[in-house]
């Protein structure tokens, strides 16, 4: 077989080999005329014949004989470094943000590049023969749904986010991310600011912390006073990181707009609308409603109720602008979290079989590209050296690295169901579906828009949306505008009296209460408040009952952010990994008089 490749692109050469190999018996013979080939493979029987004008290497191990060329051992090793390695970038630029191209690395035995385009990768998908089926990929090779950046707009960042330096109690370090667990040898994981820090609050709650996926594999570089380089994991110079620190002030942001736009010379009505929108902007958007939102009080609901026609009802066009409200709803865990209203106004027909389609889509997507990596693998560890296999065996085996494509299928999937992914969660969505079309079609996020409430004479709300389904609710909740530190607790709203007098923890459980004193609304405990019973009103509040024969009506109970606590998913460890992570813990202790300097200087001769 002669192929006859075009001038200035890279081939990778696993790609290359399995397009190419199953049709051929015998040697491939390639025509290269300035054409620099990446990372070729030597598989088995099969030889790779160069009539080679034009080959560049770097501290190689490249053997060319008779236009005929041979790869050494140490060829496969960098196969090997290199598949993996591209998925690493990928994956940590996708977490990063970054999508920077990598510094050649010095460290491989054999390079071989090309100035004009980048390498065909399998890092973005493998499901290469159906990736013109997938649902998910549009024109610009970004998924739908999630091309929202998670930081907020600059005017709001302040200039600790701004920087690339991060406080800990041992002093000033840099950040980066280490997929790999070799200290970032690739040079891809620096973070170019602290505002990064946003895309790694995979809870929302406002906090970075060990409940945060790859909180574990965030990393601080420092250094000692004698300039030597310290690396440490960011779990042992921090708890947790308060993404609040980082957010300027709206007096702030809009005085950087203003001088950023002063020589723009717009006229009245351009400014206005550029005003408002800077104006408006919430930079907490992007944090959990649970931590945004307040329950409606009668003062609100007295003012919202201006806005209803003679049958009660209210144009949702009205509230543009004026309010964002949410409504609380079950999720696939059991447990209530809120609903934020959508104010668009797309139609959705068939509201059911809209969301199944979305999720349908998104599951045989994924799927697809997950047997495709396996099939990657199983592949490869067939072709594979016992050396490679002795060295890369268990990476080979267990593969944790993921195309671009799945990372950001994972993200949607936790956006339309609230679930962290897992393959269990992804079969549990799809077996409830099975099982209950129209009530799992409920619990997905909401894909189509209010178009007009109606506040009911027993004090209860009727949602009515775009694709005409309605649903009554007991309670609406408004957006404050901030975020707290603490987050509503959301199934309070739907306990029975005994289920909350027997579950509520009161340590962490908390009310806000006015101080009869001072006026001072103060946020407390309901064990430091002395409450011995609740009650629930009619009218949806609290009633606290304390043991000094107090009555305190409010009204919702919210619960502390533990950064401390550990999430389902890592609570149940025995007692055996328990006490192996209580040891790993003791060995990576910091001593307490251990500080951290600026990066030194280095000054030439």
């Amino acid at each position: 077989m002669y192929l006859n490749l075009q001038r200035g692109f890279s081939y990778d050469a696993l790609q290359f080999m399995q397009k190419y190999k199953p049709y051929v018996k015998g040697n491939i013979e390639i025509d290269v005329d300035t054409v620099v080939i990446d990372k070729l493979l030597y598989v088995n029987s099969s030889k790779v014949n160069i009539s080679a004008t034009d080959i560049k290497l770097k501290n190689g191990e490249l053997i060319i004989k008779n236009d005929e060329i041979s790869i050494a051992k140490g060829e496969l090793s960098f196969l090997t470094y290199g598949v993996i390695d591209d998925m690493t970038i990928s994956q940590t630029n996708d977490i990063l943000g970054n999508y920077k191209k990598p510094e050649p690395n010095k460290n491989l035995e054999l390079h071989i590049s090309t100035p004009f385009l980048q390498n065909i990768s399998y890092s973005y998908k493998f499901n290469e023969l159906n990736s013109k089926n997938l649902h998910y990929i549009s024109d610009n090779d970004k998924i739908d749904g999630y091309l929202d950046d998670k930081i907020p707009q600059d005017y709001y960042l302040n200039s600790y986010a701004n920087s690339n330096l991060i406080n800990t109690k041992f002093g000033k370090a840099e950040l980066f991310l280490d997929l790999a667990g070799d200290n970032d040898k690739l040079g891809v994981g620096s973070f170019n600011s602290n505002s990064q820090l946003f895309r790694f609050d995979s809870d929302g709650n406002g906090f970075v912390d060990k409940n945060d996926d790859y909180f574990d594999k965030l990393k601080v570089r420092a250094y000692d006073e004698n300039g030597n380089e310290i690396i440490k994991k960011l779990s042992e110079v921090v708890d947790s990181i308060n993404l609040k620190d980082f957010i300027d002030s709206k007096s702030n942001a809009l005085n950087k707009w203003k001088k950023d736009i002063s020589g723009n010379g717009w006229d009245e009505k351009t400014y206005k609308q550029q005003f408002d929108m800077i104006n408006s902007y919430n930079p907490y958007s992007n944090f959990k409603a649970e931590i945004r939102y307040e329950s409606m009080n009668d003062n609100d609901i007295k003012e919202l109720s201006k806005l209803a026609d003679k049958d009660g009802w209210i144009d949702a066009s009205d509230l543009q602008g004026l309010a964002n409200l949410a409504y609380a709803k079950k999720g696939f865990d059991g447990n209530y979290k809120l609903e934020e209203l959508n104010y668009s106004n797309d139609k959705v027909n068939s509201y059911v079989n809209s969301q199944y389609s979305k999720f349908n889509s998104l599951y045989e997507d994924y799927m697809a590209e997950l047997n495709a990596l396996n099939g990657f693998f199983d592949s490869y560890k067939q072709v594979a050296s016992s050396e490679i296999m002795a060295e890369f065996g268990e990476m080979i085996e267990n593969p944790e690295f993921k195309s671009t494509l799945m990372l950001n299928l994972e993200k949607e999937f936790t956006n339309l169901t609230g679930l962290k992914f897992t393959l269990a969660n992804l079969e549990k969505v799809k077996n409830s579906f099975e099982s209950d079309i129209l009530n799992t079609a409920n619990m997905l996020k909401d894909t189509d828009s209010i178009s007009a409430i109606k506040i009911n004479k027993n004090g209860t709300f009727t949602l009515r949306f775009s694709s005409g389904r309605e649903i009554d609710v007991d309670k609406l909740y408004k957006d404050s505008g901030k975020a707290f530190d603490i987050e509503l607790n959301i199934n309070a709203d739907f306990m029975s009296e005994d289920e909350l007098n027997q579950n509520l923890d009161l340590s962490v459980s908390l009310a806000s209460v006015k101080d009869k004193l001072t006026g001072e609304v103060q946020t407390k405990s309901l064990k430091e408040l002395g409450v011995k019973i609740i009650n629930k009103l009619l009218n949806g509040k609290f009633a606290l009952h304390t043991n000094d024969g107090k009555s305190i009506i409010v009204d919702q109970i919210y619960t502390k952010i533990d950064q401390n606590q550990e999430t389902k998913e890592n609570s149940g460890l025995n007692k055996e990994d328990d006490e192996l992570n209580r040891q790993n813990n003791e060995l990576n202790l910091i001593n307490d008089k251990v500080r951290f300097y600026p990066k030194p200087l280095r000054i030439w001769a």
